[in-house]
């Protein structure tokens, strides 16, 4: 499926439009989430910036044949909590099974949310994410020590150069390094990035209890770009040992945010495996 280049601007509005931001009390936080449309639902489950409009060019081919709802996360420090709130979310919603797509963050969320809610996941699509092991563990608890002591503003300005370099090429970064800004602002936003790295360390904890239980059987997508510089091969892997059955797809390039770099080529292999 083509994906039309329009202003990016313009997609947002389009977006908004579809979808309308509402917002709903679930598992003990508030959330705020994009919901419309009718038929089956898909929820989109996004990177650890938790902005749900950050599914843009997805959202917008989804419209018209499919109930969409994408997520922004609330300041929850575990992934269990995460995918508690997002299961009570959907039940107030009154969706019984949804097709689940996680970039990222959102790949480990819903890795944890098909084991603590099976029955409620249609399908897995897990693109540019793996789930960090204790290898990771300094590295995360050193950069949520640097967050936590360190002045946001300056820490904020190490997130916008990173995400240049992670979105390096995109006609549409400014629009993103907005919307990144407008998340990230004050002490709400370094609070729930805090708890980002919190719910990461977290999981670590808790990897060799869900490397010994099978992952969720069902249809299940990987999407991967060789050149991601963000998820190594042996996080990736584990997610492999969990789901041996899993379609896999390789891009050569794209980098980590395959939605912003390729999002032609996501977006036709997402939905032509919904079907």
């Amino acid at each position: 499926m083509s994906v039309p280049s329009t202003p990016i601007a313009e997609k947002a509005l389009a977006f908004e439009a579809a979808f309308p931001l509402r917002s709903r009390p679930a598992g003990g936080f508030d959330w705020r989430y994009y919901a419309g449309g009718s038929g089956d639902v898909v929820l989109l489950l996004t990177g650890g910036v938790g902005i749900g409009i950050g599914w843009l060019d997805l959202g917008l081919a989804l419209e018209g044949r499919y109930r969409v709802i994408a997520v922004d996360y609330p300041p929850a420090c575990s992934f269990a909590d995460l995918a508690d709130g997002v299961t009570e979310l959907l039940a107030a919603e009154n969706v019984e099974r949804a097709h689940v797509v996680g970039q990222s963050m959102g790949g480990m969320l819903a890795e944890v949310l098909s084991r603590r809610s099976p029955t409620m996941v249609r399908s897995l699509v897990l693109t540019g994410t793996g789930l960090y092991g204790e290898e990771d563990r300094p590295r995360l608890a050193d950069k949520r020590t640097q967050l936590e002591k360190n002045p946001w503003e300056a820490v904020r300005e190490q997130m916008r150069q990173a995400l240049r370099a992670t979105w390096k090429g995109s006609d549409d970064l400014e629009f993103w390094l907005e919307r990144v800004d407008a998340a990230t602002d004050g002490e709400a936003g370094r609070a729930r990035t805090i708890a980002g790295y919190d719910a990461f360390l977290d999981l670590i904890g808790r990897l060799p209890a869900m490397l010994e239980q099978p992952g969720w059987k069902g249809p299940t997508l990987l999407i991967r770009s060789d050149d991601d510089q963000l998820i190594t091969e042996r996080q990736v892997g584990r997610l492999l040992q969990m789901h041996p059955d899993a379609e896999v797809r390789h891009y050569a390039t794209g980098g980590h945010s395959l939605l912003v770099s390729r999002p032609e080529d996501y977006v036709h292999d997402v939905m032509t495996f919904l079907g």
